[in-house]
């Protein structure tokens, strides 16, 4: 177990703020739909809280987890994550470089940003084997929670795709 003088060090939630940076950093360069009052618009009240709570839940979990040691599972995990990253944050280039293409109209591109998501939480599950608040935790304990968030952000961005 970690000593609590350098878990700050792991801490899980460290691992959230590459995607965060690539969101702030690159929401204003996406097509106007996603535009914070437009992205909002129409979204049925259950939804839009149902999503916010679970969004802070898969970022605030990860705050009681450790980043495991340097181990073969844990290479596994900084690939998945690393790759899940680039995936993300290419999904939002090619949405802000080419907002008229058929791939960023398209239901698979106009949503990429919302599920490419998938690949970095699962990186963050296979990396936090462990949690300094709960003896027993198991890496896929995370994983129903971040398949309830993709499912409600998903549904959110497909409803706007839908209109747009």
């Amino acid at each position: 177990m970690t000593r609590p003088s350098t878990a700050w060090l792991r801490n899980g939630a460290l691992l959230g703020l590459p995607p965060l940076a690539i969101s702030f950093g690159l929401w204003g360069s996406l097509p106007a739909a996603y535009a914070p009052e437009a992205f909002g618009r129409g979204i049925p009240t259950w939804l839009a809280l149902a999503e916010n709570v679970a969004r802070v839940l898969v970022f605030a979990v990860p705050a009681a987890l450790v980043v495991d040691a340097p181990s073969r599972g844990a290479r596994l995990g900084w690939a998945v994550y690393a790759a899940g990253v680039l995936l993300y944050a290419a999904s939002y280039v090619v949405l802000a470089a080419w907002p008229g293409s058929a791939y960023a109209h398209s239901a698979v591109g106009f949503s990429a940003p919302a599920w490419t998501t998938a690949v970095w939480f699962l990186g963050i599950a296979l990396l936090c084997r462990e949690s300094w608040l709960r003896r027993g935790w198991r890496w896929w304990f995370y994983l129903p929670l971040v398949a309830a968030f993709l499912a409600l952000h998903v549904t959110h961005t497909l409803l706007v795709w839908g209109r747009s």
